[in-house]
């Protein structure tokens, strides 16, 4: 059994789909739309919670999980191309205080993409959610 070596990441975060439309987000790292979440604290958190703070974090989202999705794992830094192990995975969850949400920074932004116009803007946002689409886990 081989062992990851190097550097490692696990990111967690939920899918949020109301009304055909996508919760999605956008950061000062980036200039494309993705999905709130963020990395897992080691020893002190489950994937599960780490989604929650996450968005709680990111968006004052509160969430309950529904189930996981395709988790997704990439060899290197999609930012740096620094050669490491990185772990995406997702839970679609529901979000309860819609009424509440708002961006915190490095946040600037929350939009809803709509599912209907899936095709005009799948190339606007991060790789991970393509492949959440191409999965079929956002549709």
């Amino acid at each position: 059994m081989g062992m990851l070596n190097g550097k490692h990441l696990v990111v967690s975060g939920p899918v949020i789909i109301e009304n055909g439309k996508l919760l999605s987000v956008k950061d000062n790292k980036d200039d494309f739309y993705k999905l709130p979440g963020g990395s897992i604290e080691e020893d002190i958190e489950s994937l599960e919670q780490a989604c929650k703070r996450e968005v709680k974090e990111e968006i004052n989202g509160e969430i309950e999980i529904i189930k996981p999705l395709h988790p997704q794992v990439l060899w290197k830094n999609p930012q740096t191309g620094e050669k490491m192990t990185i772990v995406l995975v997702s839970f679609l969850a529901k979000l309860k205080n819609k009424d509440k949400i708002k961006p915190n920074l490095p946040v600037k932004e929350i939009i809803w993409l709509d599912l209907k116009n899936i095709n005009e803007w799948k190339h606007q946002v991060s790789p991970y959610t393509q492949y959440l689409i191409e999965k079929g886990d956002i549709k």
